[in-house]
């Protein structure tokens, strides 16, 4: 559910400027409330969880913002303070996409892992993306998935379908010019279900960047420490219609105070496929 690399300072700076497709309120009926233990063992969405009328914070998964993502090194990769994968930057980008296979997280620790891709974020001040999560938010909790687009600078904003480990995902973020608007699509193939969202182009929105990422989302207004997802493997992707490498795209490595976090391998199966990796939280 965007952002610039080292320990992102991105201009998400959780000042949400206006309500998108819903108040903060409404996302919190979404997906901030806790589901009901059994329907979270079963894979359920914030959709199941109880409305609360005042959120006590901010979108759980608050993409960290890309501009406080990605730092330095355009060719030679890129370090973030809390993504992981590939990013394509240096021209205007008009699509991105990918299909990944959901990551299955314990709770033997607090934490979170965000799958996604998206364009901007790279030195601009927006992000569209969409893509999933996981997260734990208590110790020995059930584990909890859920899928979400994001228009930034306005609040994440939660599907209501289920989302399970082990799920194929494909998702992809496309720039229409003619209609100045973007259109997100997540599709998980496994459960048989396709979310498809349209929203304008903001001000700030260049198309500057496009990512394909693992990332350690932000709770509360502070990064979340990076869940063991083991590792989650990208197919298929694809910066406007090109490979990962034809579109000469970074690697993106996670660290933090000098420790890794998750590593991108390199680009296989012709270009357009990556296994990124979990190494610390």
């Amino acid at each position: 559910m965007p952002r610039r690399a080292t320990a992102r300072t991105r201009p998400r700076s959780y000042a949400r400027p206006r309500s998108y497709a819903r108040s903060l309120a409404a996302a919190c009926a979404l997906m901030l409330c806790a589901p009901p233990a059994a329907a979270a063992a079963a894979g359920s969405t914030p959709a199941d969880t109880s409305a609360a009328s005042t959120p006590a914070r901010t979108p759980a998964a608050s993409r960290a913002g890309i501009t406080s993502g990605i730092t330095s090194g355009i060719t030679s990769g890129i370090t973030s303070g809390n993504w992981s994968g590939y990013a394509a930057t240096g021209s205007t980008h008009h699509s991105v996409s990918a299909t990944w296979t959901q990551p299955r997280i314990t709770c033997a620790a607090v934490g979170a892992v965000s799958v996604w891709v998206g364009l901007d974020g790279q030195g601009t001040s927006t992000v569209e993306q969409t893509g999933t999560q996981a997260e734990c938010t208590a110790v020995n909790a059930t584990p909890r998935y859920f899928a979400w687009w994001e228009n930034y600078p306005d609040p994440e904003s939660p599907y209501r379908d289920a989302v399970r480990p082990g799920d194929t995902m494909t998702a992809s973020v496309t720039y229409d010019h003619a209609q100045d608007t973007y259109t997100a699509r997540l599709t998980d193939e496994t459960l048989g279900w396709t979310e498809t969202k349209s929203f304008p182009r903001y001000g700030g929105a260049t198309n500057g960047s496009a990512e394909v990422i693992a990332e350690a989302p932000n709770r509360n207004g502070s990064r979340q420490p990076l869940a063991d997802f083991g590792s989650v493997t990208f197919t298929h992707a694809a910066v406007d219609g090109r490979t990962l490498a034809a579109a000469s795209a970074a690697t993106v490595t996670m660290a933090r105070n000098g420790v890794t976090e998750a590593v991108p391998g390199p680009l296989s199966g012709g270009g357009d496929s990556f296994t990124d990796t979990w190494k610390h939280s």
